[in-house]
């Protein structure tokens, strides 16, 4: 066994002790959102290792080798709408839904819509997403397994997904934020050390390397057509700042000024963190183009740059960017599974049993999870694709959910159902020159719209 591998397992042992030392027993209220008492740093660290997945940086990476700096001009819109809803629409989910647990809580529950059908709506949309999401992390995962130990496939798949699963047990809400800042603060002070240790190498050149990226993002854009470009712009916009795994930061965070703080903050590292991704990426075509371009290239950039054991350091970084969104993603499945849906089952489902049976949850989507990752080939295309069809879905109820006062259910559901189903079709049939997400916000914005105002309008008749 290499030393390399020596440090990896050793670091898993670590960090399975700390899970331990810093575990809190409670109920179902600190599994979920950690008694609601966390601080400034700890929500913002957690916010963007939760975001800056492997996705964001294995697979930003890999579009960077592949086509220079094209996305370090639309990625980073990410961050830049983190910053907006930090400003405008964190306080106000802080304050509003302060005993709200999911999602399902904000878009369906009683300061809201108020009714079970949205929230079973919001609900299943949370869990499809979730779901698909803690398939690419074992993938991703399974991935750097693969890389370190040479393990086939699926067992570096296994390996990956039972530990992040174990410790997601252990702990919960509290436990993945807690083991987040430290990962966070890991991959933070590696990745910038990768990026200068490229640039001060001997073969690097500024002047050739702005040559060498400037034609080829120029081939990436020539590639791309506007509708391409402007589809990713709305992905990025729309996608950022109330997906589950943040908004039950919102929640478990001290008070609204916690909230609005570290979010505006980790809006403004993750516009960076991107650029800087595909910079990484950019520069290591340029360094090493017979590298192969797939999701291990940032691998392999590491490999060369890293010597030693400082290599399995590295690794171990990554390992932790898997980590810390797996575990959210697993942690907010259980919840949104035991807050969202049991209860249109059992509606008198205590605390305890919602406990039992958001982590049943959390072990079922696991085992799934390992034997879809086998068929999995990139971690971004998945996570594209599933916050494209959910921010068609949810981003307007959710919005109207915290800016409004007086709400309509069948306005939500209906508005939630058009943006799926517009979607759907113009995925199917559209005209590819506008955007599928552009089509499925707006048919769900204005059937929203439209359903509001035909119940007030009825609402004024009736009380006359």
């Amino acid at each position: 066994m290499g030393n390399n591998q020596i440090i990896i397992i050793l670091f898993g042992l670590l960090y399975f002790g700390f899970i331990l030392y810093t575990r809190r027993k409670g109920d179902f209220d600190e599994y979920s959102v950690a008694g609601r008492g966390l601080g400034s740093f700890a929500i913002f660290a957690s916010i963007c290792a939760s975001y800056l997945g492997p996705g964001w940086t294995m697979g930003l990476t890999r579009e960077g080798f592949n086509n220079g700096m094209f996305m370090a001009y639309i990625a980073p819109v990410m961050g830049i709408a983190m910053i907006f809803v930090a400003l405008f629409l964190t306080p106000k989910i802080r304050k509003k839904f302060t005993n709200s647990y999911s999602i399902g809580d904000i878009v369906g529950g009683e300061r809201s819509h108020n009714h079970p059908v949205v929230i079973t709506m919001s609900g299943i949309m949370v869990l499809l997403s979730l779901s698909a999401l803690v398939v690419a992390m074992s993938y991703a995962g399974g991935e750097l397994i693969n890389n370190v130990f040479g393990f086939s496939k699926f067992w570096s798949i296994v390996i990956i997904t039972l530990v992040v699963m174990m410790y997601s047990l252990f702990g919960g809400i509290r436990a993945t934020i807690q083991t987040d800042v430290i990962q966070f603060l890991h991959f933070a002070i590696l990745i910038p050390i990768l990026a200068l240790l490229i640039i001060l190498s001997d073969g690097f050149s500024w002047e050739q390397y702005n040559q060498f990226a400037v034609t080829k993002t120029q081939v990436a854009f020539d590639a791309s057509s506007i509708s391409a470009i402007l589809g990713l712009l709305l992905v990025f916009l729309t996608i950022a700042g109330y997906d589950p795994s943040i908004v039950s930061r919102y929640l478990a965070s001290k008070n609204d000024k916690v909230a609005k703080t570290s979010t505006l903050w980790s809006g403004v590292f993750i516009a960076l963190w991107t650029v800087l991704m595909i910079f990484i990426g950019t520069a290591g075509a340029y360094m090493y183009p017979q590298l192969v371009a797939n999701d291990q290239v940032l691998l392999h950039i590491a490999e060369i740059q890293f010597h030693g054991i400082f290599y399995g350091i590295f690794i171990i970084a990554m390992i932790g960017v898997v980590m810390s969104s797996q575990d959210t993603f697993l942690n907010n499945a259980g919840v949104s599974f035991a807050q969202d849906i049991l209860p249109r089952f059992k509606p008198s489902a205590s605390n305890k049993n919602k406990l039992f049976y958001s982590k049943a949850y959390t072990i079922f989507i696991g085992l799934v999870a390992i034997v879809v990752a086998n068929y999995v080939e990139s971690a971004l295309q998945i996570a594209l694709i599933i916050l494209d069809y959910y921010a068609n879905v949810m981003l307007v109820a959710t919005v109207f959910a915290i800016i409004k006062k007086n709400h309509y259910w069948q306005s939500a559901a209906l508005s939630m159902a058009s943006g799926f189903v517009s979607k759907l079709v113009w995925d199917l049939i559209g005209i590819e020159d506008i955007p599928s997400i552009f089509i499925g916000i707006s048919f769900s914005f204005i059937v929203y719209l439209l359903t509001d105002f035909y119940f007030n309008l009825t609402l004024k008749r009736n009380n006359k």
